[in-house]
């Protein structure tokens, strides 16, 4: 393969094809069943950019097309504290919030800033307006992105989410919210956003079809093998979409495929908050679609009342040639499902622990490993990453107050 301006390729693992990167492509031109286009780099060895610091010390897996500067990234850590009430010698966290004393200063306090600056280095200034889908998080940290570059980006949001969402100085002009209005999901967004992308002037984001979101994502673990010099035996995350989980995979598997990082996947142990857990469900029955397992709907998901609401989405990319399925297949992977009382111990826990607040995703997933080692299936020796996926929050809190931009509000395309 000859690379020629670009760094990388687009590559449909389906059907073997091989395209130059226009910056806002989510799926492969061919016709056959749906599937996730992955990045294939010119550098196949893992390597570090030690003349800068965070995400961009590993460009050479990035889908970089437009010039972009950051320091964010992913700080690997361990917590003494954490390791001993657990018992747990070889935990480690994969870090991704704001605490300043341990290095960790992501702005929005959440992964998501990893995610807007890679969606912001790949999407072209090609005068289109960037459309992207958000329950709260996203938002913040793409908004606040975009607004550094002045990129015109329309995030649309469920009414729900507003009270998440402030920021610590205005944006710029050209970015927007839209609020899908009453009793909206974070899949209401999206189908939204999906209906804007497809009009003249604007170019939907993609989600977890975004290959740069998932590369983003995936210098969490590259951080890991950067600090440990392996990849970890076991990789815990809490799910929604799954991008983040899927994202981890791709990570490892190009770790695998240079050579220097041994031939064995990391084993996802991925959780969701029950009482909404379909992927859960999903994986139970060993179900090759989501459609086909029992979970809750719409209507049912409103009333559930799960503590990590960034969790509650319908629709993840679980069936798609290298989704969610595939990724639990190949890593021998599992999925448990923990409730709010489970997170909330947890949130508590650490708290006491650390003296830092956890993000309700980041809870779950806390849970979700307590609940595995102390039931026996994940070994306490074993190397474990374990993605904190926001933290922090109070201590930003009080750096914010400025609400977002609303040009319109909406109801729901419920067709």
């Amino acid at each position: 393969m000859v690379f020629e301006g670009l760094r990388y390729r687009l590559l449909c693992p389906t059907c073997g094809l091989q395209t130059i990167d226009d910056g806002s492509a989510t799926s492969c031109s061919a016709e056959h069943r749906p599937s996730l286009l992955r990045t294939e780099y010119e550098r196949r060895e893992f390597s570090i950019d030690h003349s800068t610091e965070g995400m961009l010390r590993y460009r050479d897996w990035l889908p970089i097309r437009e010039p972009v500067e950051t320091t964010v990234g992913t700080v690997i850590l361990q917590s003494a504290a954490l390791n001993a009430h657990l018992r747990t010698p070889n935990l480690r966290l994969a870090f991704n919030g704001f605490w300043p004393e341990r290095g960790a200063r992501l702005p929005s306090g959440t992964f998501k800033d990893l995610e807007a600056v890679a969606i912001l280095a790949r999407f072209p200034r090609d005068g289109r307006t960037l459309v992207a889908a958000s329950a709260g998080n996203t938002a913040m940290a793409l908004a606040s992105a975009a607004s550094r570059y002045a990129l015109p980006t329309t995030i649309v949001v469920p009414e729900s989410a507003l009270p998440r969402i402030a920021f610590a100085r205005p944006l710029h002009e050209s970015v927007r919210f839209i609020v899908v209005t009453g009793d909206a999901t974070y899949d209401d967004a999206i189908v939204a956003a999906r209906e804007l992308g497809l009009l003249d002037g604007y170019a939907f984001e993609g989600g977890a079809r975004n290959v740069a979101r998932r590369d983003g994502i995936g210098t969490t673990m590259l951080a890991f093998m950067e600090a440990v010099g392996a990849l970890p035996e076991y990789f815990v995350q809490a799910v929604g979409s799954g991008s983040g989980a899927i994202a981890a995979h791709e990570a490892a598997r190009r770790a695998i495929a240079s050579g220097a990082f041994g031939n064995r996947y990391p084993h996802l142990v991925l959780v969701q908050n029950a009482p909404f857990a379909p992927i859960f469900h999903a994986w139970s029955a060993r179900s090759e679609s989501v459609e086909a397992a029992h979970r809750p709907t719409s209507a049912q998901l409103a009333g559930a009342e799960i503590s990590a609401a960034v969790l509650g989405s319908l629709a993840p990319p679980y069936e798609p040639q290298g989704g969610l399925l595939d990724a639990l297949t190949e890593s021998e992977g599992d999925v448990t499902a923990v409730d709010n009382a489970a997170a909330r111990a947890a949130s508590a826990l650490f708290e006491e622990l650390e003296g830092i607040d956890l993000e309700p995703a980041a809870a779950v997933a806390l849970a979700g490993l307590i609940e595995r080692i102390e039931s026996g299936a994940l070994p306490r020796e074993a190397s474990i990453a374990l993605h904190i996926t926001g933290a922090g929050r109070r201590r930003l809190e009080p750096e914010r107050g400025i609400p977002p931009k609303i040009a319109a509000r909406i109801a729901p395309n419920r067709a």
